[in-house]
C-alpha cells in the first residue's frame, strides 16, 4: 500500500492557514484547556481522556458557556473528543511540548562556566557559556576550531528545558547527547525538526591553511559538511569528521584496540579533532579522512555529500 499526502494547496483539507491554526491558541483559557489535558495525558494509557466536568473545574473557568465554545475551538486542531471526554490530539501534544522544552517561551543563559574537559588543540581548560537556546564549548586558552565567537570549539543546540537541575558539567553531556543524536538524524537524510528530507554538501576549501585557523574559509578544517533541510530550513554545519563518527568501520577500528567509541561524548568529538584531512586530487571523492591509533591506521574517503564511499587501511 502506497500512502499518499496532498501538497497543501488551497484545495487540500486536511491543512489549514498558519495563522488560523496559531489564532486557536491565543486565549488564556485555551491555553489553560491544552495543559490541563497534558498533565492528564498518560502515553501508555488505552484511554487518559477527561471528561467535560473535570476539565471545567481543573483550568479553573468560571462561566460553562464561554468554557464549552474555547474548547469547541480547540476540537478543530488540538484537542480530540472521545466517548469518555477529551483529550489532546499530536498537534496539541506538539505544542505542549515546545511549551515544556521551553524554546518557544524561554530565553535563560549561563555565563562561562568551567567544566570538566580541555582543549584538544593546546591542553587548556574548556569552558561553557548557553545563550540563544546553544550551548557554546570555548577553549580559554586558543582560538578554537571556529574563532567567530573567540575560542570556540562546538556550538549545538539545547533547548532551555536541558538546563534545568543540570550543573555544567551536566549540561554539557546532555547537549552533546541531545545534537549528536540529532545530526545523525540529518546524516541519514531526515530532518530531526520536521521530518522533512536533507540537502548534504561537503565543502573542501581552496587555499586552506595547513596549522591553526584559516583565514580563507575561517575554520581549522579543510572539510565542512553543510546539511539544510528542504521544507523548514533547519541547518547543520560540522566538520568533515563528524561523517565518520558512527561508521562502523570506525566503531571496529577503536574496538579492536580496545577502545570505546560512542560517538555523543566529549571525548569522541575530541578525538575526531585529530583525524588528519586530505584533499584527493583523483579518485571517488574530494576528501580522505586518515584515522591513527597505536601505529595503525583506518581511511575514510568521503564524496560531495560528505557520504562514506571508500574504507581501507
Amino acid at each position: 500500500m502506497t500512502a499518499r499526502m496532498n501538497d497543501g494547496g488551497d484545495g487540500d483539507a486536511n491543512t489549514r492557514p498558519p495563522d488560523r491554526v496559531f489564532a486557536l491558541l491565543g486565549n488564556e483559557t485555551r491555553i489553560g484547556i491544552v495543559r490541563a489535558l497534558w498533565e492528564a495525558y498518560d502515553p501508555y494509557a488505552d484511554d487518559d481522556a477527561v471528561p467535560f466536568s473535570t476539565l471545567f473545574e481543573r483550568v479553573g473557568a468560571d462561566d460553562t458557556g464561554n468554557f464549552n465554545y474555547h474548547l469547541g475551538r480547540l476540537t478543530e486542531h488540538f484537542v480530540r473528543r472521545t466517548g469518555d471526554g477529551y483529550e489532546l490530539a499530536p498537534p496539541g501534544l506538539e505544542v505542549v511540548r515546545a511549551i515544556v522544552a521551553g524554546t518557544a517561551t524561554e530565553t535563560p543563559a549561563l555565563a562561562s562556566t568551567a567544566v570538566d574537559a580541555t582543549c584538544r588543540r593546546c591542553g587548556s581548560p574548556v569552558e561553557i557559556t548557553y545563550e540563544d537556546a546553544t550551548t557554546w564549548a570555548r577553549c580559554t586558552g586558543c582560538e578554537g576550531y571556529w574563532p567567530s565567537r573567540g575560542g570556540e570549539i562546538f556550538g549545538f543546540s539545547l533547548p532551555p528545558q536541558g538546563l534545568r537541575e543540570r550543573d555544567a558539567d551536566e549540561i554539557l553531556r546532555a547537549t552533546i547527547v541531545y545534537s549528536i543524536r540529532r545530526f545523525e538524524t540529518m546524516s541519514d537524510g531526515v530532518c530531526p525538526a520536521c521530518g522533512g528530507t536533507v540537502d548534504a554538501a561537503l565543502a573542501v576549501c581552496d587555499n586552506h591553511a595547513p596549522d591553526g585557523v584559516c583565514d580563507a574559509c575561517g575554520s581549522s578544517f579543510l572539510g565542512v559538511l553543510t546539511f539544510v533541510c528542504d521544507s523548514c530550513k533547519f541547518a547543520w554545519r560540522s566538520p568533515s569528521y563528524a561523517a565518520v563518527s558512527n561508521h562502523p568501520a570506525l566503531v571496529a577500528f577503536y574496538y579492536d584496540h580496545g577502545v570505546e567509541h560512542v560517538p555523543a561524548t566529549w571525548a569522541a568529538i575530541s578525538r575526531g579533532l585529530d583525524w588528519e584531512e586530505e584533499r584527493l586530487a583523483t579518485g571517488p571523492g574530494p576528501l580522505r579522512l586518515t584515522v591513527t591509533h597505536d601505529g595503525d591506521r583506518r581511511r575514510f574517503v568521503l564524496d560531495e555529500t560528505g557520504t562514506v564511499v571508500a574504507v581501507d587501511d
